[in-house]
């Protein structure tokens, strides 16, 4: 999905919008923004801690030529995953099928010189309905993800007939310094980002009764309804979680706000 030209886009000028992304991510998202008249408050409700592989991870990587496929299911786990592989394999193994969740993963496997495929729905509905995870009986299959996360994909993927084994590069936690951020605010944001339902569960934790008072952006419409069915009325969604995705569905809160 393409950006709309800001020239026709209503102004987000007076706009405050929450962008909750790691603080080490959130800069193109804030300049996106920003060059379409938002004001940003950054408050980062997530923060990505790598984990040290243990003996079974490293067992997965070595036997990485032994897989039909690899799943990266978010652009951390791309991120880190590809840093991992590089210590056992100076090239990956030729003839894996790999699969990424969007397009800002794709993006960072393409930049290490790897062709992999990505659903125009970013989530694991998406990846189970692309013709690379829909036909794996008896394939070996490697998911690089957190620590904990939604069990759809391997589940599905084991009950197609697939082997799938777990890597856990990192662990999710809301960042030490957020609370103090927030009490220290220098505006109520008029929108909120939720790109996850961890980064939902974490605003509500840090904003209190707040939380459903903005018009709130979910990533899809699976968290739309989990927000929804927490009080909240004023709930969009995007079409993914790209600058691009966030801005238009901006535009259309903009251009349907009579409706809020």
């Amino acid at each position: 999905m393409g950006m709309l030209p800001l020239k026709s886009d209503p102004s987000l000028s007076g706009v405050c919008v929450l962008n909750p992304r790691p603080a080490r991510q959130a800069e193109a998202l804030t300049q996106a923004l920003k060059s379409a008249g938002a004001n940003v408050l950054e408050l980062p409700l997530l923060d990505i801690v790598s984990l040290a592989l243990d003996s079974t991870a490293k067992q997965y990587l070595m036997d990485l030529d032994r897989y039909q496929t690899v799943v990266f299911v978010s652009a951390n786990a791309a991120r880190l995953g590809l840093e991992a592989v590089a210590d056992y394999w100076p090239q990956w193994p030729q003839g894996l099928s790999i699969v990424a969740v969007g397009p800002a993963t794709l993006s960072l496997l393409d930049e290490a010189g790897l062709s992999a495929v990505a659903p125009d729905q970013e989530d694991s509905e998406g990846m189970l309905a692309l013709p690379a995870l829909s036909h794996v009986t008896g394939h070996r299959v490697l998911l690089f993800r957190g620590d904990t996360g939604r069990e759809l994909l391997p589940d599905t993927l084991r009950a197609r007939g697939a082997q799938v084994d777990i890597l856990p590069l990192y662990t999710r936690k809301l960042p030490e310094a957020t609370e103090t951020i927030w009490e220290n605010r220098p505006q109520e944001p008029d929108v909120v980002l939720l790109s996850s339902a961890l980064i939902w569960q974490h605003w509500q934790y840090v904003a209190g009764d707040f939380a459903i008072k903005p018009v709130l952006i979910a990533v899809s419409q699976r968290l739309a309804t989990q927000v929804r069915a927490a009080g909240a009325t004023r709930v969009l969604c995007s079409q993914g979680a790209t600058p691009e995705a966030w801005l238009q569905a901006l535009h259309q809160w903009r251009v349907s706000s009579s409706d809020f």
